[in-house]
């Protein structure tokens, strides 16, 4: 399945805002013209139904529960862990600002999409 497809399905089903729609279509455009970096089903699923969910939760005024902190420690030493800070910092131009626990598990898909 396409990731437009599956960003259409969330969407019809009422799963996510037009508005969120918007922004995952500009972070899809802004992996490939920044980044090089491709998003399809293969590679950035997980990523963007994890995008998705958070952007409606962040409307929702919801917060997700805290990464546990050992696999954060992991992730945070990871060699592309400042490299996706960095891509985050970008992303909250589109997105705008992203509460810290959502930031984390954010940065952790990045991680594994560069490490790819």
């Amino acid at each position: 399945m396409d990731l437009t497809i599956r960003l259409n399905i969330l969407r019809d089903a009422g799963q996510i805002t037009e508005k969120t729609y918007n922004q995952i279509l500009k972070v899809i455009a802004f992996f490939k013209e920044k980044l090089g970096i491709e998003l399809k089903e293969e590679n950035g699923a997980m990523f963007i139904t994890h995008l998705s969910s958070a952007l409606t939760r962040i409307e929702q005024n919801k917060l997700v529960e805290n990464i546990d902190e050992f696999i954060f420690e992991q992730v945070k030493s990871d060699i592309n862990y400042k490299r996706a800070v960095e891509v985050t910092n970008y992303l909250e131009e589109i997105l705008g600002e992203l509460p810290r626990q959502e930031r984390d598990f954010i940065e952790m898909h990045i991680c594994t999409l560069l490490n790819k």
